[in-house]
């Protein structure tokens, strides 16, 4: 009896040091600017999109990965965001991903070569998470249909993202296209980042602190975000409108993705 007792008790002391265990903080982010596709044009500030933004995440401790170019494969992609998950075992634990690349109105994201993936892949495999703290930022043109082909058409998949969590902050409407920075007017400071990327990385950074506390919450983030690039694009190029979005549950607006 007492040596089942003392199983007992070991058992559970297992499960609530497991259960308190630190939250640990993953990233993934893809950039792709060399295509390798003849009917997609290369995207100068996608890869530094990335590269830049994911050393704003390891400031902040996230640990992941970055992939650009060549090596921004549909395989491979799948293969990273899979791995990212099987990495988040606490349900405090936090999931960043970002991809910078071409969209497609039909809900997909471009691969190097010319290959695809589509949104509801990678919601189908965040779903899987054991954290409900997932977030996915995405500088395409199109990115909207995020929603408009899938959130909004699909209850299931709608279901899948609502209910594990998942938040989206993509670059435009369904109907825009994202821009790069155009570097040739005088009246901007220089960049080699796209607007939304821009804008993300900076706000990451503390840019986007409204009230002071040194934390950066998702809708803090996003809010920052939309002024930057709308701002950006009425004082760059008023003929091309980009609205930045953000499609996700709402009890995920004050959760803290950065501190400053």
């Amino acid at each position: 009896m007492k040596r089942i007792s003392a199983i007992l008790f070991m058992a559970f002391a297992i499960f609530v040091m497991c259960g308190n265990a630190a939250a640990k903080n993953y990233c993934f982010c893809v950039g792709l600017s060399k295509c390798n596709s003849p009917n997609l044009a290369d995207i100068s500030s996608a890869q530094y999109d990335a590269i830049d933004f994911k050393k704003a995440l390891s400031k902040q401790g996230y640990k992941g990965s970055v992939i650009v170019n060549q090596y921004a494969t549909r395989e491979n992609i799948l293969k990273r965001v899979k791995n990212v998950v099987k990495a988040a075992k606490n349900p405090d634990d936090k999931i960043v991903l970002f991809f910078a690349t071409h969209g497609d109105p039909d809900g997909f994201l471009y691969t190097y070569g010319g290959g695809g993936v589509y949104y509801r892949e990678i919601i189908d495999i965040l779903a899987q998470s054991r954290t409900k703290h997932v977030y996915v930022f995405v500088m395409a043109c199109f990115s909207g249909t995020t929603a408009s082909k899938g959130l909004d058409s699909d209850p299931n998949w709608s279901d899948n993202a609502i209910k594990r969590g998942i938040t989206f902050v993509v670059s435009c409407r369904p109907n825009e296209t994202s821009k790069s920075i155009n570097n040739s007017n005088k009246n901007i400071t220089p960049t080699r980042h796209s607007v939304f990327g821009n804008a993300l990385i900076k706000g990451f950074r503390g840019q986007s602190d409204r009230n002071g506390d040194r934390k950066i919450t998702i809708m803090e983030l996003f809010k920052y975000i939309y002024n930057e690039v709308t701002t950006r694009m009425d004082f760059d190029d008023p003929d091309m409108a980009q609205h930045p979005q953000l499609i996700g549950p709402s009890s995920e607006h004050d959760t803290i993705v950065a501190k400053w």
